[in-house]
């Protein structure tokens, strides 16, 4: 920061110059002292500035535009919330969107088969039914063949090559029992809803083995 210090003589001077219109020049025997303190007074900053003028087009010293430390921090606090607020609309979370999702799919589809509230061969209650049928089945990759002339309802029963482990099966309309891959159908949600960002998801959040 600049700080101005005059004598008496030179103040009075400056004082009648502004006055008059007069330039700097009458000045030229009254040297003014600029200093350079290390710390500021009464927590008040000082500025100068220089300006043109339309009358002649010297340059003149106006008077010190004075700011005190209270107005400058909160027009720089406001300032930068704006840019935050702005920057803060623009962002959206994808991966969180995707989470909000499947993670409670991911949840019903895994008490249904790791609970008691199903035996094997136990046909889903018509909410759990319905949540599967709408929500989670249309997505798998192969879901035609998988729901042939139709569905009748879905079953927990045990995996055709796993015994030791359950899957999800379509009772279809001609009798047959197919099983389905509900890791499947959560990666075919991904793909179709989220293009941009399955990709990069499906890395980081599943298993190479899985689905």
């Amino acid at each position: 920061m600049i700080s101005v210090s005059r004598s008496p003589s030179v103040a009075a001077a400056v004082q009648s110059c502004f006055c008059a219109g007069s330039s700097l020049t009458a000045l030229s025997s009254s040297p003014v002292t600029l200093h350079f303190p290390r710390g500021t007074a009464a927590g008040v900053r000082f500025r100068v500035f220089a300006v043109k003028t339309e009358s002649d087009g010297s340059e003149l010293l106006r008077r010190p535009h004075i700011l005190s430390e209270e107005d400058q921090s909160s027009g720089s606090e406001e300032d930068e919330s704006g840019e935050h607020g702005e920057a803060e609309e623009e962002i959206v979370d994808w991966e969180d969107k995707i989470l909000e999702v499947t993670v409670p799919l991911v949840g019903l589809v895994r008490m249904i088969l790791h609970s008691d509230k199903y035996g094997n061969g136990d046909r889903l209650s018509p909410g759990h039914e319905r949540t599967v049928v709408e929500r989670l089945l249309p997505y798998h990759p192969e879901y035609e063949d998988k729901i042939g002339p139709g569905i009748d309802y879905i079953m927990v029963g045990r995996h055709p090559d796993f015994e030791s482990s359950r899957c999800l099966f379509v009772a279809r309309k001609d009798g047959e029992i197919i099983d389905f891959s509900y890791w499947k159908c959560i990666k075919g949600l991904i793909r179709k809803n989220y293009p941009l960002y399955a990709g990069s998801f499906i890395l980081r959040h599943f298993p190479k083995n899985v689905g």
